[in-house]
């Protein structure tokens, strides 16, 4: 296609009537077909015929030039290290607008909500830059450690003891800032804002930044992935086929050469944020949306049955865009297959597609202006004649080439921060904060100059270690012991271990409740606490009887 017919295609675009949809049998998205209610603007996709035949076409695909390809020129440097790339996606500015919104939100849960006697946000101070990178830190290295509850974690059971979290941040200060965590300014939503405003920012950061991170290579491909979510939701939504069944779906491009996540879309019903054209439907309009800034450089785009249809093949072909990928056969416009036995096929031709029904164990139909009617060797032996088993080439090439977005869920099934929460939106936040570390750790091995190429587990756990010597030492703040029941130090019992459990003064010469008057019910405060075991005790009888009887 020449660029003078790409352009006046691109500018031939109308808009017409409202956007109607096509409904899915494996994805509940029904509340896209809402033509009464949708206020964005629709666009035509132009009308096409279809005239299927068994006469076969010459394919004409242009080749693909990668030299603008990889990552952005003016983002990293070859001696980045796992720090400085990780930074690039979530930059302290970024940072420092959840702070404000953080602080922002503490602030007006403390006028409008009655705060309990001995509520943690009494002892609450204003969070910093460095204290929620060293926040974020804690958070990954929670998943490296699992416990029962996030407790546990600072527990000072010899069988639970890890020091590590209590030298970077309080038990009280991290169940604090997890309930505080804000990402937009505090107040009842208003009827301009949709329900995706609790999150908008750090959505529109990440996509903003994945966009402006790397371009992509020849072969992209478009998926759905999930953030698990059982509580209440109006976008809650149901994908049998996925591991976590239930939660936030969202519509991921990626690249398949690198594992690169290029952009996404979350889905809000009626609210979602996409470019609807006329034609192309619900699914269609979700990949035309994402391929907005990839028309005209005949890049291969491979997609499944939710997605394919004659029409948007069409309508991606026109735009230098070659698709390839299963179709449902009951898609408008589909041709009319025969009944076939086990190993035959059928190819339907309508340029510049190739329709094809195979029948192996089901029958498998397949869409693509890329193939031609060919079959081609796998790597399954057929045990009978010692030989390849064969299957159509442009089922190959799509079953190498699909994975790529089930490829980065699995790689964070085992490493990702997501945290109990009866909150979507921080749900959905630590995803998003687990695919900036995904992202970050493929530039990092696209950057490595060597042959020496880090595992997912290796490069998450040298980050957090250059997270805690960069932030580590400027959030650290000095809160006194609690006194809450919490788990309590089980060495006090030991017969050796006495020498160690001295009385001292409370910091900051502060008065404390003893905590064997606060079980009797009595309200006595002390000046004094045990140093060891960081509980406050009256020094006659309380400290004696609390290190000697249970």
């Amino acid at each position: 296609m020449e660029n003078d017919d790409l352009i006046a295609i691109l500018e031939g675009v109308e808009n017409v009537e409202q956007f109607i949809a096509i409904s899915d049998e494996d994805s509940d998205l029904s509340d896209f077909e809402d033509p009464t209610t949708e206020e964005s603007q629709n666009i035509s996709a132009g009308e096409y015929s279809f005239q299927w035949s068994s006469e076969a076409f010459e394919i004409k695909n242009e080749p693909f030039d990668d030299f603008f390809s990889g990552i952005s020129p003016s983002m990293i440097s070859s001696v980045s290290s796992e720090l400085d790339i990780f930074l690039h996606y979530c930059n302290e500015a970024y940072v420092e607008k959840i702070v404000e919104f953080t602080n922002s939100y503490q602030q007006y849960v403390v006028r409008h909500i009655d705060i309990k006697l001995h509520s943690r946000l009494k002892n609450w101070y204003p969070v910093t830059v460095p204290e929620m990178y060293t926040f974020f830190a804690v958070c990954m290295l929670m998943t490296r450690n699992s416990r029962n509850t996030i407790e546990e974690h600072w527990s000072t059971n010899p069988y639970l003891h890890s020091g590590i979290y209590g030298s970077l941040m309080s038990r009280n200060r991290f169940c604090t800032i997890l309930g505080m965590l804000h990402f937009c300014q505090p107040g009842p939503r208003t009827e301009e804002e949709t329900i995706l405003s609790k999150i908008i920012y750090p959505v529109n950061h990440a996509r903003q930044t994945f966009k402006n991170s790397f371009i992509p290579y020849e072969k992209i491909c478009i998926d759905e992935s999930i953030v698990p979510f059982k509580g209440r939701l109006l976008i809650k939504q149901y994908l049998p086929k996925k591991r976590n069944r239930f939660g936030i779906e969202l519509f991921v491009l990626c690249d398949v050469l690198s594992g690169i996540i290029l952009d996404f879309i979350v889905y809000c019903g009626k609210d979602t944020e996409l470019t609807h054209f006329d034609n192309l439907g619900a699914s269609g309009s979700v990949v035309a949306t994402l391929l907005e800034e990839y028309y005209g450089v005949n890049r291969k785009l491979y997609i499944d049955n939710w997605y394919s249809s004659p029409k948007l093949s069409i309508f991606l072909k026109q735009r230098s865009i070659h698709t390839c990928g299963t179709v449902k056969p009951n898609r408008s416009e589909m041709p009319k297959f025969k009944n076939l036995k086990k190993g035959d096929r059928e190819a339907l031709y309508s340029d510049p597609i190739m329709a094809m029904k195979w029948r192996d164990k089901k029958n498998i139909h397949m869409l693509t202006t890329i193939h031609k009617d060919e079959m081609g060797p796998t790597e399954k032996m057929d045990l009978m004649t010692g030989l390849p088993k064969l299957k159509p080439e442009c089922i190959i090439d799509y079953n190498k080439n699909m994975g790529a977005v089930d490829a980065c869920d699995m790689m964070l099934s085992g490493l990702q921060c997501i945290r109990k929460t009866i909150k979507w939106y921080k749900k959905l936040f630590f995803h998003i904060l687990d695919l900036h570390l995904l992202n970050s750790y493929h530039i990092f091995k696209i950057t490595c100059k060597d042959d020496f190429s880090p595992s997912f587990r290796k490069y998450q756990l040298v980050l957090i270690e250059q997270l805690v010597q960069k932030y580590g030492e400027q959030s650290v703040h000095k809160t006194l012991p609690s006194t809450s029941r919490a788990l309590e130090q089980p060495t006090r019992f030991l017969p050796g271990d006495g020498a160690r459990h001295m009385p001292s003064y409370v910091p900051k010469q502060k008065k404390l409740r003893c905590k064997l008057c606060a079980r009797s019910k009595k309200r006595r405060t002390t000046r004094y606490m045990c140093a060891v075991c960081t509980v406050a005790l009256c020094v006659i009888p309380c400290f004696q009887l609390y290190h000697k009887k249970k």
